[in-house]
Protein backbone atom coordinates (compact mmCIF):
# COMPACT_ATOMS: atom_id res chain seq x y z
CA UNK A 1 0.00 0.00 0.00
CA UNK A 2 1.36 3.44 -0.94
CA UNK A 3 0.57 6.30 1.43
CA UNK A 4 1.19 9.96 0.63
CA UNK A 5 1.56 12.28 3.60
CA UNK A 6 0.99 16.01 3.14
CA UNK A 7 2.07 18.83 5.44
CA UNK A 8 0.21 21.96 4.26
CA UNK A 9 1.70 25.42 4.65
CA UNK A 10 1.31 28.93 3.33
CA UNK A 11 4.07 28.84 0.71
CA UNK A 12 5.56 25.34 1.03
CA UNK A 13 3.72 22.04 1.00
CA UNK A 14 5.75 19.06 2.18
CA UNK A 15 5.01 15.61 0.82
CA UNK A 16 6.27 12.16 1.67
CA UNK A 17 5.40 8.89 -0.01
CA UNK A 18 5.92 5.60 1.78
CA UNK A 19 5.08 2.02 0.98
CA UNK A 20 3.71 -0.32 3.59
CA UNK A 21 4.16 -3.98 2.87
CA UNK A 22 4.92 -5.73 6.12
CA UNK A 23 7.36 -2.94 7.03
CA UNK A 24 7.49 0.60 5.73
CA UNK A 25 9.92 2.15 3.27
CA UNK A 26 10.48 5.58 1.81
CA UNK A 27 9.61 5.98 -1.87
CA UNK A 28 9.86 9.75 -2.38
CA UNK A 29 9.65 13.06 -0.57
CA UNK A 30 9.95 16.74 -1.34
CA UNK A 31 8.29 20.12 -1.51
CA UNK A 32 5.78 21.95 -3.59
CA UNK A 33 7.29 25.40 -3.27
CA UNK A 34 5.13 28.40 -4.12
CA UNK A 35 7.29 30.95 -2.35
CA UNK A 36 8.41 32.68 -5.53
CA UNK A 37 4.97 32.60 -7.15
CA UNK A 38 2.69 35.63 -6.74
CA UNK A 39 0.23 35.05 -3.90
CA UNK A 40 -2.78 35.05 -6.22
CA UNK A 41 -1.27 32.17 -8.25
CA UNK A 42 -0.12 29.90 -5.40
CA UNK A 43 -3.32 27.88 -5.17
CA UNK A 44 -3.30 27.29 -8.93
CA UNK A 45 0.32 26.10 -8.71
CA UNK A 46 -0.56 23.87 -5.74
CA UNK A 47 -3.46 22.23 -7.56
CA UNK A 48 -1.39 21.58 -10.67
CA UNK A 49 1.67 20.23 -8.85
CA UNK A 50 -0.39 18.07 -6.49
CA UNK A 51 -2.36 16.62 -9.40
CA UNK A 52 0.93 15.70 -11.11
CA UNK A 53 2.20 14.02 -7.91
CA UNK A 54 -1.01 12.07 -7.37
CA UNK A 55 -1.11 10.85 -10.97
CA UNK A 56 2.59 9.98 -10.96
CA UNK A 57 2.67 8.07 -7.66
CA UNK A 58 -0.93 6.78 -7.55
CA UNK A 59 -1.14 6.48 -3.76
CA UNK A 60 -3.72 4.16 -2.23
CA UNK A 61 -4.26 6.61 0.63
CA UNK A 62 -3.47 10.24 1.41
CA UNK A 63 -2.88 11.44 4.97
CA UNK A 64 -3.24 15.17 5.58
CA UNK A 65 -2.31 17.22 8.62
CA UNK A 66 -5.24 19.15 10.07
CA UNK A 67 -4.94 22.85 10.71
CA UNK A 68 -3.83 23.58 14.24
CA UNK A 69 -5.00 26.61 16.19
CA UNK A 70 -2.85 29.62 15.49
CA UNK A 71 -2.84 33.15 16.84
CA UNK A 72 -2.04 34.54 13.39
CA UNK A 73 -5.36 34.69 11.52
CA UNK A 74 -3.71 35.56 8.20
CA UNK A 75 -1.55 32.42 8.39
CA UNK A 76 -4.53 30.29 9.39
CA UNK A 77 -6.53 31.57 6.43
CA UNK A 78 -3.69 30.88 3.97
CA UNK A 79 -3.18 27.34 5.27
CA UNK A 80 -6.96 26.76 5.20
CA UNK A 81 -7.07 27.83 1.57
CA UNK A 82 -4.24 25.43 0.71
CA UNK A 83 -5.96 22.61 2.63
CA UNK A 84 -9.15 23.26 0.66
CA UNK A 85 -7.30 22.94 -2.65
CA UNK A 86 -5.48 19.82 -1.42
CA UNK A 87 -8.70 18.17 -0.25
CA UNK A 88 -10.56 19.01 -3.45
CA UNK A 89 -7.73 17.71 -5.63
CA UNK A 90 -7.58 14.42 -3.72
CA UNK A 91 -11.36 13.99 -3.82
CA UNK A 92 -11.52 14.69 -7.56
CA UNK A 93 -9.14 11.75 -8.09
CA UNK A 94 -11.18 9.51 -5.74
CA UNK A 95 -8.30 8.75 -3.40
CA UNK A 96 -9.16 7.88 0.22
CA UNK A 97 -8.18 10.66 2.63
CA UNK A 98 -7.42 10.59 6.36
CA UNK A 99 -6.77 13.71 8.43
CA UNK A 100 -4.87 13.96 11.70
CA UNK A 101 -4.04 16.70 14.19
CA UNK A 102 -0.38 17.60 14.75
CA UNK A 103 -0.47 16.30 18.34
CA UNK A 104 -1.97 12.98 17.23
CA UNK A 105 0.71 12.58 14.55
CA UNK A 106 3.47 13.31 17.08
CA UNK A 107 1.97 10.99 19.70
CA UNK A 108 1.74 8.04 17.33
CA UNK A 109 4.99 8.57 15.40
CA UNK A 110 7.28 9.91 18.14
CA UNK A 111 5.48 8.63 21.24
CA UNK A 112 4.85 12.14 22.56
CA UNK A 113 2.10 14.53 21.42
CA UNK A 114 4.35 17.48 22.30
CA UNK A 115 7.47 16.22 20.51
CA UNK A 116 9.55 18.92 18.87
CA UNK A 117 10.54 18.95 15.19
CA UNK A 118 13.87 17.21 15.84
CA UNK A 119 12.26 14.39 17.85
CA UNK A 120 9.72 13.81 15.08
CA UNK A 121 12.47 13.79 12.46
CA UNK A 122 14.53 11.24 14.44
CA UNK A 123 11.47 9.01 14.90
CA UNK A 124 10.68 9.18 11.17
CA UNK A 125 14.27 8.30 10.24
CA UNK A 126 14.31 5.41 12.69
CA UNK A 127 10.97 4.03 11.51
CA UNK A 128 11.91 4.27 7.84
CA UNK A 129 15.44 2.96 8.44
CA UNK A 130 17.11 5.99 6.87
CA UNK A 131 19.94 8.19 8.11
CA UNK A 132 18.57 11.59 7.18
CA UNK A 133 15.81 13.45 5.39
CA UNK A 134 16.70 15.95 2.70
CA UNK A 135 14.93 19.29 2.85
CA UNK A 136 13.24 21.44 5.46
CA UNK A 137 10.99 20.31 8.31
CA UNK A 138 7.99 20.34 5.94
CA UNK A 139 9.37 17.16 4.36
CA UNK A 140 9.99 15.25 7.60
CA UNK A 141 6.59 16.42 8.88
CA UNK A 142 4.93 15.07 5.71
CA UNK A 143 6.65 11.72 6.19
CA UNK A 144 5.38 11.67 9.78
CA UNK A 145 1.86 12.31 8.44
CA UNK A 146 2.26 9.39 6.01
CA UNK A 147 3.49 7.14 8.82
CA UNK A 148 0.52 8.16 10.96
CA UNK A 149 -1.76 7.11 8.11
CA UNK A 150 0.02 3.76 7.90
CA UNK A 151 -0.62 3.12 11.60
CA UNK A 152 -4.31 3.96 11.16
CA UNK A 153 -4.48 1.47 8.31
CA UNK A 154 -2.91 -1.16 10.58
CA UNK A 155 -5.54 -0.53 13.25
CA UNK A 156 -8.38 -0.79 10.71
CA UNK A 157 -7.11 -4.12 9.41
CA UNK A 158 -6.54 -5.77 12.81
Amino acid sequence: MKILGIDPGTTRIGYGLIEKNGGVRLISSGLIDGGKVPRDQRLVLLEGELTKLLKRFRPDLVSLEKLFFTKNKRTAMSVSEARGVITLTIQKLNIPLLEFTPSDIKAVVAGNGRADKEEVKRAVCYTLGIESILGPDDVSDALAVALRGSFEHTLDCA
